[in-house]
């Protein structure tokens, strides 16, 4: 009988061979999702690795990942929403989410969502909701979410016998000039006249707005009007804001300028960079690398207008020519679901939770490695603001930088000058009817 039966396993195993050798597709009869992302070898493989964990846990679905280079991503995405051959699910930067979506190329999930009884908005924070939203109705989840703060080289704050930013923040002394004071304290130079390390690092001109929109928001200037349709950051609020992060550059020298910052010289990592504003997802890479200091983070600084600052996130959506919603959508359920987010977001701290239990819980506000700070997170979703990315955001941004550029490069040093320029180009392509 033992021999019997393990005679029938190999020819079990025989058949399968067989059946493989004969280019039998094991996930023949599944319904097929193909699923589109961009990023960086580490994240490419962390959604490689999502998507084999959602196949093996759902066997009537299988998801095939399709991974394209950043630098062509967005093209390759318009390309195939536009000609009808996107796939099921793909992940799209907000940057170019409203213009896109208004051309009826995502699925709207509004129904789905209504019948699934395990999915409720008010699990999420509403920023995140917000952006994913169309004519008040759902037309993806969000996932790559966070809002703007800054890291900090607390090393190179002890060595210039400074307070802790994050402490100061607490007792409500962190502002824009006290920022400035810490900035030029940790700038120095080394005893053959050249910088040895710089307090801040300031914007190219293709970062700006993660610091700008602070700056601007926290002494009560815009971008752009509600309506989204007039240029306002010529105003003597957004002058100011303007003109003193060109001034941190040009006039105080406590940030390297673009020459100085070539080869990567100066760059947080290297401990040359007393400050530096980005989103939460430089975490995981700051651990990895950074060794020979001690490091945090802390919020944004307090202008006359308080420290809003920006928050920001990239849209799973559905394409609209799916011919499997249903499933789609429960893959967009698995990415943005509990076990993934803490996997995510708690574990590896790729970015935010979009779920605010999860990011109020202790798992997420403890840690044993930096950050330690990380309630900075949370505040800085809690007094977040969208950037007005409207269905004209690359061309208005393109026109904007082509003016803005001369005042980050020091080409020219009066922001008011510059801005009452960009103003006339960027109401010039907001006028224009004809857009993307």
């Amino acid at each position: 009988m033992h021999l019997i039966r393990l005679g029938l396993r190999l020819a079990g195993v025989w058949l399968l061979l067989c059946l493989l050798g004969c280019g039998v597709d094991p996930n023949a009869g599944k319904v097929q999702i193909r699923y589109m992302a961009w990023g960086n070898p580490q994240q490419l493989a962390l959604e490689k690795g999502l998507c084999d964990d959602f196949n093996a846990q759902n066997p009537d679905v299988h998801v095939s990942f399709l991974m394209v280079p950043q630098s062509e991503y967005k093209l390759k995405a318009i390309l195939m929403l536009a000609s009808n051959t996107a796939p099921d699910v793909l992940r799209v930067d907000h940057y170019y989410f409203p213009t896109l979506v208004t051309k009826g190329y995502f699925y709207d999930l509004t129904d789905l969502a209504a019948k699934d009884p395990t999915f409720h908005r008010g699990d999420f924070f509403p920023q995140a909701i917000e952006e994913c939203l169309y004519k008040n109705r759902l037309y993806a989840l969000n996932v790559l979410f966070g809002g703007v703060i800054i890291y900090y080289n607390k090393t190179m704050f002890l060595q210039a016998g400074l307070d802790d930013p994050a402490e100061m923040a607490k007792r409500g002394e962190w502002t824009w000039d006290k920022f400035r004071e810490c900035a030029i304290k940790m700038t120095s130079m080394a005893s053959d006249g050249h910088y040895k390390q710089f307090g801040f690092g300031a914007p190219s001109s293709s970062a700006t707005f993660p610091v700008l929109a602070s700056a601007i928001w926290g002494y009560g200037g815009d971008m752009l009007d509600k309506d989204l349709k007039h240029a306002v950051f010529d105003s003597p609020e957004a002058i100011t804001a303007f003109q003193m992060i060109a001034d941190f550059r040009w006039k105080d020298h406590c940030a390297p300028t673009q020459a100085q910052g070539e080869n990567a010289m100066f760059t947080f990592e290297s401990g040359k960079l007393g400050m530096v504003f980005d989103f939460m997802g430089m975490t995981p890479r700051y651990r990895k690398v950074i060794h020979n200091f001690q490091w945090d983070v802390c919020p944004v600084p307090s202008g006359p207008k308080g420290n809003p600052t920006l928050c920001k996130g990239n849209q799973l959506v559905v394409a609209s020519g799916t011919k499997h919603p249903a499933e789609a959508w429960r893959f967009e359920r698995f990415i943005t679901s509990e076990s993934t987010e803490n996997n995510l977001y708690v574990n590896l701290r790729r970015c935010f939770p979009t779920r605010k239990a999860m990011a109020y819980s202790k798992a997420y506000l403890d840690s044993n490695k930096p950050p330690f700070n990380n309630w900075v997170f949370v505040k800085a979703i809690e007094n977040s603001r969208p950037l007005p990315i409207n269905d004209r955001w690359d061309e208005w941004m393109m026109a904007f930088n082509s003016e803005i550029d001369n005042l980050i490069a020091g080409r020219e040093r009066d922001a008011g000058t510059v801005l009452r320029r960009a103003k006339v180009k960027v109401d010039k392509v907001l006028a224009d009817e004809a857009g993307f």
